[in-house]
């Protein structure tokens, strides 16, 4: 994050030099002549669960429980209408339940690869239940929080799996666990 502010107050300092602060430094630049500052783009950080590095999402390990949890995804088809995090000894399961019927079936990863995972009745295929309100629920096990997870979801209407984004949020750090996990 430094890095970016640091990198964004250099460009604005550059933009701002006048013509002749610019020939005094050996270049050759008119007062009408466009200034052009390359900007190389910093690809996305990939998450490390052993990293030190201060940009790396943190929260604190949530207690043995079941907490309630929010989830975010890329798309308005594909929501969150609840979701139940349990933890137990570091180890999360999410109870995702979704407000539709459209999608029946989940899967970690990509879209092509969930198909060939359902061709072959794998065992990471998700199917839903529903819950006591007649609800579509996911049990599926979570490997991190606060993280963007690659998610294909089968809709059963068209027959086709869609590739999606799903993020799992920490509880906050002074939430107690509404049950305690067994």
């Amino acid at each position: 994050m430094k890095h970016r502010i640091s990198t964004f107050l250099l460009a604005g300092i550059l933009a701002s030099a006048s013509p002749i602060a610019l020939a005094a430094c050996g270049t050759n630049a008119s007062a009408n002549s466009p200034q052009v500052i390359e900007s190389k783009q910093e690809p996305e950080p990939v998450y490390d669960p052993g990293a030190t590095d201060v940009d790396a999402p943190y929260y604190d390990e949530p207690a043995n429980g079941t907490y309630d949890i929010e989830v975010t995804t890329d798309s308005s088809m594909f929501r969150s209408e609840s979701c139940k995090l349990t933890v137990t000894d570091g180890r999360y399961t999410a109870e995702l339940t979704l407000p539709g019927e459209g999608f029946s079936k989940l899967y970690f990863g990509k879209a092509e690869e969930a198909k060939k995972a359902a061709e072959e009745s794998s065992s990471d295929v998700y199917e839903y239940h529903l819950n006591d309100e007649g609800k579509y629920t996911f049990s599926i096990p979570v490997s991190t929080l606060e993280q963007e997870l690659s998610i294909a979801t089968y809709g059963q209407r068209r027959d086709t799996w869609y590739d999606h984004t799903i993020v799992f949020h920490a509880p906050a750090s002074d939430t107690k666990p509404a049950e305690q996990a067994q």
